[in-house]
């Protein structure tokens, strides 16, 4: 307790920083909130990252990433490429501003409909318009076009149109460089209307736990506990969002189960020293409160110390060995678990006793007034 000054400075200037870089550099959303195309591929003979970087870049494909999966032998890899489609807003306006006038207008384009990725276009025009032109059109942007269907009515010309996605791109190139047969490539794309769904989800699943664990900790203790133990929580979220933000680690669906977790943790460990510092209340009454809860904080931390221990063990091994699907998972946890282990003793338990001395101080000024 009597370090708790230099605790609450020190949780401060974290807690500042963390804000101040969320706000500044943001976060670095993975495929799964900000979207793009997920492609797993499965090589004849081993290469290394290097060789299949090498065969994509020509593409143009600058934010590729490839890591191995499977036991690492160099046959499987999980290729990310964090791109909002084959065709991103700009350019599918530059796009339909071409074929308004090829139409003869802004008017004269019956028909015009977009694939969120891009890859499909349905354009229709009031005035016949021949498959050559719209051929040649999508070849003035560079466009692979895999399919032109025209539509069947005789008074207008419709066309569907279908794009060589990035992933057919990349499948293409690989069969051409590598001899990677098409049945071994499998290609997810998620959408920015997906992403952002995802985390609206994400985020309301955290709003949710925290509001139950509040009411959670209302009922199992009393209304001077609890805010301590949402201190310790929020203390624990907006630092461990503040490192992922700081080092722009990957933020991903996997780190939001793991902000989860780590909200459990950190509270599972306050609940620990509440539970003691109760008990002692009771077997201790008479004893001033600063020392009731700097001895049961005492009886508590080799306890503490060792389970946050031997969690890490695990946790640095998911982190090691876990490879890059738990590695968001596991960085989350390895900071969550160091701060919430801190945070238990020096953020939750000072709480309780700030709360408590100033109502009493409101007693004894009320009885004296």
């Amino acid at each position: 307790m009597g370090k708790f000054r230099v605790f609450g400075t020190f949780s401060a200037l974290l807690i500042i920083g963390s804000i101040v870089s969320i706000a500044v550099r943001g976060f670095n959303f993975g495929l799964d909130f900000a979207g793009g195309y997920e492609i797993q591929v499965k090589l004849p003979k081993a290469v290394n990252e290097d060789e299949i970087n090498s065969v994509i870049s020509p593409l143009g494909i600058t934010d590729a990433r490839v890591q191995q999966l499977g036991n690492q032998d160099g046959l499987e890899y999980l290729i990310l490429v964090r791109q909002q489609g084959t065709l991103g807003e700009k350019e599918k306006d530059a796009l339909k501003n071409e074929f308004e006038t090829l139409a003869g207008g802004i008017n004269k384009i019956a028909n015009w409909t977009i694939a969120e990725s891009g890859e499909v276009i349905s354009v229709g025009f009031d005035q016949p318009i021949i498959e050559d032109q719209v051929q040649a059109l999508l070849s003035k942007h560079n466009l692979k076009v895999l399919k032109i269907t025209a539509g069947e009515r005789a008074d207008k010309s419709e066309y569907t149109i279908e794009l060589a996605s990035i992933g057919q791109q990349i499948t293409e190139v690989l069969n051409k460089k590598m001899n990677v047969d098409a049945g071994n490539v499998s290609i997810e794309f998620v959408g920015p209307q997906v992403g952002e769904q995802l985390r609206n989800q994400g985020i309301m699943a955290v709003a949710i736990s925290l509001l139950f664990l509040m009411l959670y900790i209302a009922i199992r203790f009393d209304f001077y506990f609890s805010p301590g133990a949402i201190i310790a929580i929020l203390h624990d979220v907006t630092i461990v969002l503040g490192v992922f933000s700081f080092f722009q680690i990957d933020f991903t669906l996997s780190t939001v189960a793991g902000i989860l977790t780590l909200i459990g943790y950190s509270l599972n460990d306050t609940v620990v020293v509440y539970d003691r510092i109760r008990e002692n209340i009771a077997r201790l009454r008479g004893r001033e409160l600063r020392f009731l809860v700097s001895s049961s904080i005492s009886e508590t931390l080799s306890r503490t110390m060792l389970t946050g221990l031997t969690t890490m063990f695990v946790v640095i091994s998911l982190f090691i060995w876990g490879g890059r699907a738990l590695m968001d998972f596991s960085a989350c946890l390895l900071v969550g678990i160091i701060i919430g282990t801190y945070s238990s003793i020096a953020i939750a338990a000072p709480s309780y006793v700030l709360l408590r001395e100033q109502y009493d101080r409101r007693v004894k000024t009320k009885a004296s007034a």
